[in-house]
């Protein structure tokens, strides 16, 4: 709690002025002795315990009277529930979700979700704590604790604009645990900023429990959500999957593959205009849109014949979420899509191998290599898009595992097999477990089917996963991002939780006849190594597509039409260049999601920990922080009302009448 008016505290001494004048009123008495008196004082000696209780809460109530008064003339303000906040606490840490979600505007104000809640957060941070607390900033993009001057710098910094990325919540709670146990800050507040998509929350992730374990431990800890979960219906939302520059005798042309989403589907058909802008040139065209999305394949648009090389975006009418309506593409001439397959096992390689030759788009070109792991030196990382890794796990100081880090960082994948013998080494916080299988062969219980290596196809088909057999399987131990299981909790693949654009998963069976059916039905296991293959091929070649996310490699990198920090500029969706190269960045297609958590999925997330849910809109202006002098001002009225009825003289009894 604040004051407007803090000069005025000093007069508090005043409250206990009812108890001053009560004592100098006894003083000023002169007592006569009086021997009529001696039964009065006998009487009043049985009542004395009442009467002095009495008069104690009558001076209480005076004294409770004044101090009420004194704090509405000091106009004090405060936050949270009712205003009570519990006092000041030594360190304020903010985190901040600035993804792309959270760009959703008011299409009335243009303010977004994110202005909306830091220009909240900032006044009832300088309102209630003002400079008295330490004040640190973690947001989403860089997770590095920013420590500001004051409140009012969370509405100025760079550090809190608008970005392209996704957020990652427990990554971020995660940096608040680091920052609060390194400098032991003392008593602190955690405020999140966040408009709670599923996508960013993971709330399935194991990370949750021990966070929570963690944070209980604090003491003197208190978290206040700012939550703004409102969606817009009938929002609109635009991808390009695929682009490829064809060439014939008379004419040359791009062959886009797009796709076009909403939240809901429409009862009526609604006819969209779609604006392609390619190397400054720009065509429009009308598609009409039926059902929750509308899928182009192979759309061509007519280009210069001499235009080898360039870049584009597809755009859809403004809406209120402004992020998803534009995507950016690059094109030039193909890289091969190039895999290497690093094992000992003949009979493994040979099915891995044909399936990542097997052209899936026929227009590009597929080579697959295979290496024992005594030669993985010879690996062409610069030119390889997946590694199939089925040998032993580096150590954390070889140079093999140094050169895995760097293959990820650069947005490649690497899909991890188990070998026969498997040791206790972990990368990116996984490792093999013991061998295990019976009589019977196991099917695939569960796996994610909205995103990862065994989504859906296209058309909203499902991969025949529970079709597979697998009659043994390695166990997967470590923190990660379960994508199938055998049973409740028996992991068949998973994705390590590694920053950057790069992807590395961990397979816990083997492809031959002797662990799986992958081989033999095929289906599965093609889809599966395809997508892993194409995931690593967008940062291939001159031109690639990535996803907006921190890469210090890309702060020399020029903007092409706009300029802006270095170290923000690969946070925005656009266009990238460096001499020959061409990077075409966008947002991370799960921010189309528009699925959030329920107040009672987070509820659970903070079990057992001190915290305050505050759901906001962007269209409330009521501020976080406000003035509760009426609060004090009906003390007040209470303690004058109890004062009154106690110094009420009591009821007379009526004389009775004699005969």
């Amino acid at each position: 709690m604040t004051f407007l008016v803090p000069a005025l505290l000093f007069a508090l001494p005043l409250a206990a002025l009812p108890v001053v004048i009560h004592l100098i009123h006894l003083y000023r008495r002169r007592q006569v002795k009086w021997a009529a008196m001696m039964f009065l004082r006998m009487a009043q000696r049985m009542n004395k315990g009442l009467s002095r209780l009495r008069q104690i809460l009558i001076l209480a109530f005076r004294v409770l009277a004044v101090a009420a008064i004194l704090f509405v003339i000091t106009r004090p303000m405060a936050g949270g529930l009712l205003g009570l906040t519990g006092g000041v606490p030594d360190t304020v840490i903010v985190l901040l979700d600035r993804s792309a979600s959270m760009e959703q505007q008011n299409l009335a104000t243009g303010t977004s979700k994110r202005a909306a809640g830091l220009a909240k957060l900032s006044q009832a941070l300088r309102d209630t704590v003002g400079t008295r607390s330490k004040l640190v900033l973690i947001e989403n993009a860089h997770l590095q604790p920013q420590l500001l001057d004051k409140p009012e710098s969370l509405v100025d910094l760079p550090l809190t604009g608008a970005t392209d990325t996704t957020a990652d919540i427990p990554a971020l709670l995660q940096g608040a645990l680091d920052y609060i146990t390194t400098n032991q800050t003392g008593r602190t507040d955690v405020w999140v900023l966040s408009d709670l998509r599923q996508s960013d929350w993971d709330a399935a992730s194991g990370r949750w429990q021990a966070l929570r374990s963690a944070f209980t431990s604090l003491k003197g800890l208190r978290f206040h959500l700012l939550t703004y979960a409102q969606s817009v219906s009938q929002n609109l939302a635009v991808a390009v999957e695929r682009v490829m520059r064809r060439e014939t005798a008379d004419k040359a042309e791009l062959l886009l593959d797009l796709r076009i989403t909403r939240d809901q589907a429409s009862a009526t058909p609604t006819e969209l205009p779609l604006r392609f802008v390619i190397n400054d040139v720009s065509t429009t065209t009308k598609v009409e849109m039926k059902d929750a999305q509308l899928v182009l394949q192979g759309y061509a648009i007519p280009i210069d014949k001499t235009t080898k090389r360039g870049s584009g975006r597809v755009e859809l009418p403004a809406d209120a979420s402004p992020s998803d309506n534009v995507f950016y593409f690059v094109f030039d001439e193909p890289a091969v899509l190039r895999s290497v397959i690093v094992t000992d096992d003949e009979a493994e390689a040979g099915p891995l191998q044909a399936a990542l030759e097997a052209a899936a788009d026929p227009t590009r070109h597929y080579a697959a290599i295979v290496l024992p792991p005594a030669r993985a030196a010879e690996i062409a990382w610069d030119d390889s898009a997946l590694i199939v890794w089925n040998a032993p796990l580096p150590k954390a100081d070889d140079l093999i595992a140094k050169q895995f880090a760097n293959h990820l960082a650069a947005g490649r994948s690497i899909l991890f097999l188990p070998t026969e013998s498997p040791d206790n080494e972990t990368f990116g916080g996984l490792h093999w477990g013991a061998w295990s299988g019976g009589s019977k062969p196991a099917s695939v219980e569960w796996w994610r089917n909205d995103t990862g290596l065994l989504a859906n196809t296209r058309s909203g088909t499902a991969l025949p996963v529970g079709e597979l057999e697998v009659s043994r399987h390695c166990e997967i131990l470590g923190e990660g991002t379960p994508l199938a299981r055998l049973g409740e909790n028996t992991p068949l693949l998973m994705r390590a939780d590694l920053p950057g654009d790069g992807n590395a998963w961990f397979l816990g069976t083997l492809t031959g006849s002797g662990s799986s059916s992958l081989a033999r039905d095929g289906v599965v296991m093609f889809a599966m190594l395809h997508r892993a293959l194409n995931a690593g091929a967008r940062s291939l070649g001159k031109a690639q597509q990535r996803e907006a996310a921190a890469a210090e490699s890309l702060n020399d990198w020029k903007r092409l039409g706009e300029t802006m920090l270095s170290s923000e500029q690969s946070l925005r969706a656009g266009i990238l260049y460096k001499d020959d190269k061409l990077i075409a960045l966008n947002r991370p297609l799960r921010e189309d999601r528009p699925e959030t958590l329920g107040k009672t999925v987070l509820e659970e997330l903070f079990t057992g920990l001190d915290h305050h849910i505050i759901e906001d809109q962007v269209e409330n202006e009521t501020s976080l922080a406000s003035e509760i002098w009426r609060t004090f001002l009906f003390l007040m009225a209470v303690a004058l009302l109890g004062e009154a009825l106690l110094c009420m003289p009591g009821k007379r009894e009526p004389a009775q009448a004699t005969v």
